[in-house]
């Protein structure tokens, strides 16, 4: 379902283009979700077209939208949550550190992939 991705290997492929690969990575995660979700949320090419539109300034809104959608899928699958997650991966991208964000929210998606994230 859900593909693990190394993310070392897609921090640093975000560093080196300056991030260009962070919209690579922003139209995996977000299908991850929806995938995960059954549904059409997130709409990646919505999302996209307002964080362009707004200069940026919507991708503060999916850094904390898309960890809760996240969580609401693990949720729905009987899995454990991180209640914080939305609120860190905000902060993050408030301070500068939009990467991390992605990285949070890779994690989480990474222990699905594993299987670790869900209830047996």
């Amino acid at each position: 379902m859900v593909e693990e991705r190394n993310v070392v290997t897609w921090s640093i492929l975000t560093l080196v283009t300056c991030g260009i690969w962070r919209l690579v990575w922003l139209v995996q995660i977000g299908r991850d979700i929806a995938l995960l979700r059954g549904d059409d949320r997130p709409n990646i090419v919505t999302d996209l077209l307002l964080s362009f539109v707004t200069c940026g300034i919507w991708t503060f809104v999916l850094s904390y939208q898309w960890p809760g959608l996240l969580n609401e899928a693990i949720e729905q699958r009987g899995g454990q949550v991180d209640r914080n997650l939305p609120a860190m991966s905000l902060l993050m991208a408030l301070f500068g550190f939009g990467i991390v964000d992605l990285i949070l929210v890779q994690g989480e998606l990474n222990k699905l992939a594993g299987g670790r994230g869900l209830a047996l």
